[in-house]
């Protein structure tokens, strides 16, 4: 086989290019991972106050829907009040 004649300095400044293309190549992944790491913590932030947000909506429903307290809307607004014992009866199969 025969080497390809290359002189020294194309060489040289094919080495340099590759050199600068790896550099510019480091810089940017750099760039990516940085800015893939910004947008990683805004995200789980976001997925904290979300988080927070659903728990204190599932409190509020819990709270909303306590049984005491339809009892008491029952008792109160729309004026129901529990059965008489004396007017139950059981039925026996």
């Amino acid at each position: 086989m025969r080497a390809l004649p290359v002189s020294p300095s194309v060489l040289n400044l094919l080495l340099v290019l590759a050199l600068v293309a790896s550099g510019l190549a480091l810089v940017w992944s750099t760039h990516q991972v940085r800015a893939g790491y910004a947008r990683l913590q805004v995200l789980e932030l976001q997925r904290w106050q979300l988080q927070e947000e659903y728990t204190r909506l599932l409190l509020e429903s819990n709270t909303w829907a306590a049984p005491h307290r339809i009892n008491q809307i029952a008792a109160d607004k729309l004026s129901m009040l529990p059965p008489e014992l004396s007017l139950s009866r059981v039925i026996e199969p």
